[in-house]
């Protein structure tokens, strides 16, 4: 069999039944990296599981870089800086904003610890945050049947309904990935819509993806961002 047409009997399947059953699967189906991670003997559990925010802790600063086009807004060569700091259970979360050579905008923003927003949004902070809504915390709002996000070949994390069908974005392979804030081992979930491939480079210890380029579906770069520099994790 294929491994394009075992990827998608995994993806079938994961569709129809629950998680716990999903994790046999994906042994099962060929859906593992080989190597280094899982295999048939050795089936993903919750260690192989990652969830967004992990790993934040009081003080935690992460830092990117990033162009994105938001409905009403966007970000140009930007930098990105976003500081934690623990509130009860949820984040206080100072952003400061260089949008291309503008002047640099600080705001205070309340997250949950799945990096939800909480509470109100100053209006003169909106049009810089969209853009990072829509891009670096995407990954956030993945589903795929409600199922768990693992870090496995083969696992589908999302479902786009594109052009009367659907695309599946999945972890289609793992990869050594560089950025400005070093060198990573990672898990790349990858799509796409028309010609250009759409990728998100993800960390199993980081709280979100370290590395980005996604498109639209009239192939425009919808987004793209890289971590700069992270500290406190």
């Amino acid at each position: 069999m294929s491994p394009k047409r075992r990827v998608a009997i995994i993806t079938a399947l994961f569709a129809a039944v629950g998680v716990g059953v999903s994790v046999g699967i994906i042994a099962a189906g060929g859906g593992f990296s080989g190597g280094r991670g899982p295999d048939i003997f050795n089936p993903p559990s919750e260690a192989d599981i990652w969830k967004v925010g992990s790993n934040i802790q009081d003080g935690t600063a992460l830092d990117y870089s990033l162009t994105s086009r938001a409905e009403s807004s966007s970000l140009e060569s930007a930098q990105v800086s976003m500081v934690f700091e623990q509130t009860g259970n949820n984040w206080d979360v100072e952003f400061t904003v260089v949008n291309g050579t503008a002047q640099a905008v600080q705001n205070t923003v309340t997250m949950s610890q799945e990096l939800t927003r909480e509470g109100q949004l100053a209006e003169s902070f909106r049009s810089y945050f969209e853009p990072i809504q829509v891009s670096i915390f995407a990954v956030r709002d993945m589903e795929y049947g409600q199922s768990a996000k693992y870090l496995v070949v083969g696992a589908p994390w999302n479902q786009i309904f594109y052009q009367s069908s659907d695309v599946i974005v999945r972890v289609t392979g793992e990869e050594t990935v560089q950025t400005p804030a070093g060198t990573f081992d990672s898990f790349v979930l990858s799509y796409r819509l028309e010609e250009n491939t759409s990728k998100i480079w993800v960390v199993r210890d980081m709280p979100l993806p370290v590395k980005a380029e996604v498109y639209d579906s009239e192939d425009e770069l919808q987004y793209q961002y890289e971590l700069v520099r992270a500290s406190g994790v």
